[in-house]
C-alpha cells in the first residue's frame, strides 16, 4: 500500500449521488442491509472514481483493468457504521470487488493517511511487510491490514507483484510505465535503491518461470 492523495469531487457528484443519498437518509437515517438495496447511488460515480485515481487500487497500489476486474467503490468507513458518510466522495476508495470483499467492514489502515514507506515490499519474495522502524501500535495495524486484505496469503496477489517485477527486468515495461501503473512497486524499488540492481536479485525467480 502506498499513500493516496484525495482527488477533487466530480462536478456532478452532488447532483447524482449526494442529493438522492441524503434524501434517502432523511427518510431512513440508519438503514438495514435490505434498505440499502437500490439506494447504491455511489455506483453512479464508479467511472469517475476510476478515472480520478488512474485505475490504481487504493489497497494494492497496482493498476487494474476495468475489463478484467470490475470497479468497486469501497466505503472506507463502512456505511453500516457510518451511514451519514455513505454518499460522501471523500469516504470512497477505488478498489476491485474482490479486495472490497476482503476488506468488508474492517477498519484497516487508510491509504489517504499513511506515509510512503510504512508498508515495505521485500525483494525478491514480493511479500509485503510493515516497516520495522515504526511504533509497535502502527506495525500491528499494518499487519492487521495485510492479513485482512490477504496481501501475502493470496498467491495470486503475490504472483501479480512478481510478474510485474519480471516484466520490468525483461524490459517489457519501462521505468516510467512502472511508476505510472504500479507506484507501490516502483516506489519500493527506488526507496531501496534497487531499480538497477533488481535484475540480479530476481534471476532465480525469473529462471523458474
Amino acid at each position: 500500500m502506498i499513500h493516496v492523495d484525495l482527488q477533487p469531487e466530480p462536478i456532478n457528484f452532488h447532483r447524482d449521488v449526494r442529493i438522492p443519498g441524503k434524501s434517502f437518509l432523511q427518510r431512513v437515517p440508519v438503514p438495514s442491509g435490505k434498505q440499502w438495496k437500490n439506494k447504491d447511488y455511489w455506483k453512479r460515480t464508479s467511472a469517475d472514481l476510476y478515472g480520478a485515481y488512474n485505475g490504481i487500487c487504493a489497497y494494492t497500489g497496482l493498476w487494474f483493468s476495468k475489463s478484467t476486474a470490475p470497479v468497486s467503490v469501497d466505503h472506507f468507513l463502512p456505511k453500516s457504521k457510518r451511514p451519514e458518510l455513505a454518499y460522501e466522495w471523500n469516504n470512497y476508495r477505488l478498489t476491485t470487488q474482490i479486495m472490497n470483499n476482503y476488506k468488508d467492514d474492517n477498519l484497516i489502515v487508510d491509504p489517504f493517511e499513511i506515509h510512503n514507506g510504512d508498508f515495505i515490499l521485500d525483494f525478491p519474495s514480493c511479500l509485503i511487510k510493515a516497516n520495522p522502524n515504526l511504533p509497535r501500535e502502527k506495525i500491528d495495524k499494518i499487519q492487521f491490514t495485510i492479513d485482512v486484505l490477504k496481501l501475502n496469503s493470496n498467491d495470486d496477489q503475490v504472483q501479480a507483484r512478481c510478474d510485474i517485477i519480471i516484466s520490468f527486468v525483461n524490459e517489457e515495461i519501462s521505468k516510467q510505465y512502472l511508476k505510472r501503473r504500479y507506484p507501490f512497486i516502483a516506489y519500493e524499488l527506488e526507496r531501496q535503491n534497487l531499480l538497477d540492481k533488481i535484475k540480479e536479485m530476481v534471476k532465480p525467480l525469473k529462471n523458474s518461470n
